[in-house]
């Protein structure tokens, strides 16, 4: 049984990402991620992005996921509530170790606090932790962790300035059919 379940939530996971994520229907996306395992709050993937192993990605409530990013939770993506990941932002949880001469898989999770923004572009690598607050500039790479309320920008990333702390807005939802 376990191993037809595996099979069923890799054929679906191979449907969503080829194509059925780009359904103009947030609900079922939404849906059809949860039946996967992912477990998402009150929040929006939007479409033509991709995930993998959506089983191991936890996103809390008020979150707006934007268009073409790529959440590869193989090593575990957790998002806390009313964060802002912009278009083609790339968060990735797996790699290899290029000092092992067996080129070995790497797994790392990745967590983001509350109310953090992901500008466009930007890719958070594995075993990142993103404080609650930070904003990281559009096209940076985050090796390293990102103190709260910090803003970081560049390849690699590098503090570039301070954010405001008494932060009071919450990330909006979309219209029904996005």
């Amino acid at each position: 049984m376990g191993n037809l379940r595996h099979k069923v939530n890799n054929a679906l996971t191979l449907f969503m990402n080829g194509g059925g994520n780009n359904i103009p229907s947030r609900h079922f996306r939404m849906w059809a991620y949860r039946r996967l395992g992912a477990r998402i709050g009150k929040s929006v993937i939007f479409r033509r992005t991709e995930l993998l192993e959506p089983q191991k990605l936890i996103i809390g409530n008020r979150c707006s996921i934007g268009w073409h990013c790529l959440l590869d939770a193989r090593g575990g993506i957790t998002i806390a509530d009313n964060v802002n990941i912009s278009s083609y932002v790339k968060i990735i949880t797996a790699g290899h170790d290029i000092r092992c001469n067996t080129f070995n898989g790497t797994k790392a999770p990745v967590v983001i606090e509350r109310n953090v923004w992901l500008a466009t572009g930007c890719t958070i690598l594995e075993g990142v932790h993103i404080g609650e607050g930070a904003v990281v500039a559009c096209g940076a790479v985050v090796n390293k962790d990102v103190e709260p309320f910090s803003v970081v920008g560049g390849i690699p990333a590098r503090k570039i300035s301070e954010r405001v702390h008494e932060l009071n807005y919450e990330v909006e939802l979309p219209p029904l059919l996005y």
